[in-house]
């Protein structure tokens, strides 16, 4: 982009119609024929393989698209074995890693409370106490929640009609009001 350019296009003695005439063969058709007569093939050449970020790429888009129906149906497909072993192997899963969870959290919590007590003050560990007996609680009642989920449609329904679980939270936020408004000053 010059001033030189756009002056000349005010002038009305320059002839601009070969540039604003569409071409006899489109560009593509053209490069086309290049390649081929480049090539002495045939057959056009093409790109190369994509590398492997590309083709990742690429997987991830066509299961966005597809939804990931494509591996559920590869999934479904598998033979499996016995539904009633796999549905006790399940849930022996589940039960081990709900206790995992209830002990991390209670071994966790435990030394939280420890270490603010030993490197704060009393009430500083019995803030946090109080956050972590609120942790336990509400892991125990998420538990409850996914384990009436096992019923199927009526457990479900029990698990979203009453979710105490999320009063835990807002019980917490009362109980650290009232500590800060009555008994610490």
């Amino acid at each position: 982009l010059s001033l030189n350019r756009a002056m000349n296009l005010d002038s009305v003695e320059i002839d601009l119609s070969k540039e604003l005439i569409a071409p006899i063969k489109p560009v593509l058709e053209l490069q086309v024929e290049a390649a081929r007569i480049g090539s002495g093939d045939v057959a056009p050449k093409w790109r190369f393989v994509p590398t492997r970020r590309e083709q990742k790429k690429w997987d991830r888009a066509n299961k966005a698209a597809t939804g990931g129906s494509d591996l559920l149906l590869r999934d479904s497909k598998k033979v499996r074995g016995d539904p009633k072993v796999l549905a006790a192997q399940a849930r022996e899963q589940y039960l081990k890693l709900k206790r995992k969870l209830q002990i991390l959290t209670l071994g966790i919590g435990g030394i939280g409370v420890f270490s603010a007590y030993v490197s704060y003050s009393p009430e500083i560990a019995a803030s946090f106490g109080a956050g972590f007996l609120g942790s336990l609680v509400y892991i125990r009642m998420l538990g409850n929640t996914v384990d009436s989920m096992a019923d199927g449609a009526r457990g479900l329904m029990k698990g979203a009609v009453g979710q105490p679980r999320l009063l835990v939270p807002v019980v917490l936020v009362m109980i650290y009001n009232r500590w800060n408004g009555i008994l610490v000053p």
